[in-house]
């Protein structure tokens, strides 16, 4: 058994939380000790799906949940940094990275919301600081809603805060349409999708130039059919979602950090950041100059000071409240 500490208290977590396909688990947990040394790769059975988490550090939790598409590797750079004081829990979402996705019924960014929560009290997380990425900054905004007492904060980088098409191209969108949009997928992804990332990410990363290490990671990963599928319906189920819980912002009473790119192609900062920053009473802007989408990887050293702001409100908040009492 291994010891972390979480929420403050040492507890015994087992190397494998509800696992199931042992060998592949086996293999997916040694290639990601590999990458990122001293992190743990973690599986949690959740509405009959495995999800995978890839866990470092020690303390306060802090959970990553990233973008569309995307995975655990979107959080390469911050491993380090965020594990030298957090315990850094970076999740796939459903259908994503190494994470199954139930095909039951439509998981909505509400449902992976709820997923991830169960989640999270299989490895007894509680109070985390949950950062979301673009479309992860969705996911985290929806766990704030339903889980208004069980985070401590969020730390919101470039999200897709309100229902638009910016960012998401006609081709895109047809792998998501029933039945004609998965012969379509079959046919044309193997053709098309490799010159859809290459586009797509030098979107994304613009000013910046795109890794070629991680180039090479996602080229293989989204250009999958099934994958591409699942990206295209995140996408769909995400703008429906976003309008039955957009003007419940206000609510959200933890503290906030927003950070946007003054040169985002994906996600326009003033009809997101700006607009969710006038939206949440308890908020910070943070307005990154020369900067684009990918923040993560682009600027990882404003995120991290974003979280160390957020836990500190936190703490002087939990101090004002106790001292009332």
């Amino acid at each position: 058994m291994a010891t972390t500490n979480i929420g403050g208290r040492l507890e015994r977590v087992a190397p494998i939380v509800k696992v199931t396909g042992r060998l592949k688990q086996r293999y997916v947990a040694s290639r990601v000790a590999h990458h990122y040394p001293q992190a743990r790769s973690k599986f949690v059975t959740v509405d009959g799906a495995r999800l995978h988490f890839v866990i470092k550090g020690a303390g306060c939790p802090v959970v990553l949940i990233h973008g569309n598409p995307g995975s655990c590797q979107d959080w390469s750079r911050l491993y380090g940094p965020i594990s030298s004081h957090y315990c850094a829990f970076a999740f796939d979402r459903p259908g994503h990275g190494h994470s199954d996705r139930p095909n039951h019924r439509d998981i909505t960014v509400e449902v992976q919301a709820q997923m991830l929560h169960a989640a999270l009290k299989e490895l007894n997380v509680e109070m985390p600081i949950v950062v979301g990425h673009s479309w992860g900054g969705s996911l985290a905004l929806a766990y704030a809603l339903a889980f208004p007492n069980e985070l401590a904060g969020a730390v919101l980088l470039a999200p897709a805060a309100f229902e638009s098409d910016d960012g998401v191209s006609f081709l895109s969108k047809v792998p998501g349409w029933p039945v004609i949009g998965d012969v379509v997928n079959f046919i044309f992804t193997p053709l098309l999708a490799a010159w859809l990332v290459r586009t797509d990410l030098a979107k994304a990363f613009a000013p910046d130039r795109v890794p070629k290490h991680y180039l090479r990671h996602v080229l293989a990963e989204w250009t999958r059919p099934k994958k591409v599928k699942w990206y295209s319906v995140d996408d769909a189920l995400l703008n429906d979602s976003l309008p039955q819980f957009t003007s419940r912002y206000p609510n959200i009473r933890v503290p906030v950090a927003i950070i946007t790119g003054d040169s985002d192609l994906i996600v326009p900062a003033k009809e997101n950041a700006h607009r969710l920053h006038e939206a949440l009473p308890h908020s910070e802007l943070i307005i990154l100059e020369k900067t684009g989408h990918q923040i993560p990887f682009t600027r990882p050293e404003a995120v991290i000071e974003a979280i160390d702001r957020v836990s500190g409100s936190r703490a002087v908040a939990t101090v004002s409240e106790n001292g009332l009492q």
